[in-house]
């Protein structure tokens, strides 16, 4: 028979389940008048909170003795003490966990989850209100659903029961952009022969995701998006669904070769790991133009078969135009064309802007997703769910024009058999987050400027005028991408003596 205690008014309720949820943890004072008032408390918000404390205390104590849970003080916060399986959120951690932790034994770890979600009764911290209890609510239900579709994939692996086909429709209908469950709603129906309505399943969840935010499905949907579409022979019997091949991103942009930096690549092929055994950040430093991001994706195409789990290329525009192409490339947009500016004396860079920069959780979701792997909504450390996914794949990642030292740190130590490469206008700010190995690039020199030109343009070309050869390479201080546009600009127009593309170029610089 359950001994039912009266909490009192809304606010002591409040602190009551404060303590429930943080149960035999110490939760400072400060911390209850944060959650209970927020931003804005009364003078009198200590006071109260002492006063709320005793009235539960005596409450719980005139329920049965005492032994049950009791309120004390301890390292200058209150505790609720009490048997960590008398608070059901607390015993629906603990059994999840031990299903989680089955490994293997796909019935069990499948039993054990429905006995956690059966402890699960009604709306969480029912007859709570305000902002954190608000808050609270979404994690919880966030952490149930988690644990939900875990329990809803082991079953699909042991075989599909037509209860299980009406409950996945169900979440469906509750969480209509969330893949985890648009993916195992499609499996079952594809179990059943239900194939067109699998097939309807993924175009609404893409539908949804390119209207509301702009993105397409994770690869991993996709990919079973194609099996059921091939009727793939191998999938749809039990244990097929757990199966299935993992996601190999290419993503490297087209590589071209760079002139005169050899002996860089050459640096960049013999830097595994530090002295303390941690994989070596290969980084690549220079100002604008210089062709660090040609260099970067030149070596990466080169070592490409070292990572067989995967090339993903980020652009992060961090230090050219902004972060709004950046945003869209890691939301899965395609931004608007960027022609990069031009380091030619007399023509203006763009400002940089003054948008949001993506943070380094956003890169690490990007990389995961480009894997295939969809952060569970529950988890509350990406970082550490990130690197346990990373740490053992063969896969090359590479950072172009690196916005933020977060961006890089979030990945690190790394994937130990793998690699981190990063573009950067400076390096210093990368110093003491990792081993890194830094190559600087340079101004071309005369003779390395005449091979890029000759390369574009043809050596008769280039040996027909000497002279405006040399003004040009001066015009454009040995700047690779200057360079490169000069000479894109001489190409296009085979009439145009370069005496007077130099004369043009001069005059713009005035």
């Amino acid at each position: 028979m359950e001994n039912r205690v009266e909490l009192g008014q809304a606010k002591q309720r409040c602190i009551f389940a404060m303590l429930a949820v943080s149960a035999n943890e110490a939760v400072m004072p400060d911390e209850l008048i944060d959650w209970t008032w927020g931003a804005d408390p009364p003078q009198s918000a200590r006071n109260m909170v002492h006063s709320y404390i005793s009235r539960l205390r005596g409450a719980l104590e005139g329920a049965d003795g005492g032994k049950g849970a009791t309120l004390r003080r301890r390292h200058g916060g209150y505790v609720l003490e009490v048997e960590a399986d008398s608070v059901d959120l607390h015993r629906f951690r603990r059994i999840v966990a031990s299903a989680r932790a089955a490994g293997p034994d796909t019935r069990t770890a499948v039993r054990l989850f429905r006995e956690a979600l059966g402890i699960w009764r009604g709306r969480p911290l029912a007859g709570v209100v305000g902002e954190w209890a608000a808050r609270t609510r979404r994690l919880l239900e966030r952490e149930r659903l988690s644990a939900l579709v875990e329990c809803h994939e082991g079953e699909l692996r042991l075989g599909c029961r037509i209860a299980l086909l009406d409950e996945l429709y169900s979440l469906a209908d509750q969480h209509p952009d969330n893949e985890l469950v648009i993916r195992n709603l499609m499996t079952a129906l594809h179990r059943f022969g239900r194939r067109a309505e699998a097939v309807e399943a993924y175009e609404a969840l893409r539908r949804r995701l390119a209207d509301q935010l702009g993105v397409d499905p994770a690869h991993q949907t996709k990919a079973l998006h194609a099996r059921i579409l091939r009727a793939d022979p191998h999938f749809g019997t039990a244990g097929s669904h757990a199966d299935a091949p993992p996601t190999v991103p290419r993503q490297l942009p087209r590589g071209i070769r760079c002139v005169g930096r050899e002996q860089e690549l050459a640096m960049f092929d013999g830097f595994v790991t530090a002295d303390d055994g941690r994989p070596v950040t290969r980084v690549i430093e220079g100002p604008p133009g210089i062709g660090k991001t040609a260099l970067a994706v030149q070596w990466a195409h080169r070592v490409a078969h070292r990572f067989p789990d995967g090339q993903i290329f980020v652009a992060l525009h961090g230090s050219s135009i902004g972060v709004r192409h950046a945003c869209a490339h890691l939301a899965g947009r395609a931004p608007a064309r960027h022609v990069p500016a031009e380091p030619v004396r007399g023509v203006r860079t763009a400002a940089p802007s003054r948008e949001r920069i993506p943070s380094g959780e956003d890169v690490l979701r990007f990389v995961l997703r480009s894997l295939g792997v969809t952060v569970p909504r529950g988890e509350t450390d990406v970082a550490a769910f990130g690197r346990e996914v990373l740490k053992d794949l063969r896969v090359l990642v590479f950072l172009d024009d690196l916005a933020s030292p977060e961006q890089l740190e979030v990945l690190l130590p790394g994937p130990s058999a793998g690699a981190l490469l990063v573009t950067t206008r400076n390096a210093d700010r990368l110093a003491g987050i990792g081993p890194l190995r830094t190559v600087a690039l340079r101004e071309l020199s005369v003779q390395q400027s005449q091979r890029v030109l000759a390369g574009i343009l043809g050596e008769h070309r280039v040996d027909a005028e000497p002279g405006a050869v040399s003004r040009i390479i001066e015009l454009c201080r040995g700047t690779p991408l200057a360079l490169s546009v000069a000479a894109e600009q001489a190409l296009v127009r085979p009439w145009l003596p370069l005496a007077d593309l130099a004369a043009t170029m001069a005059a713009r610089g005035r």
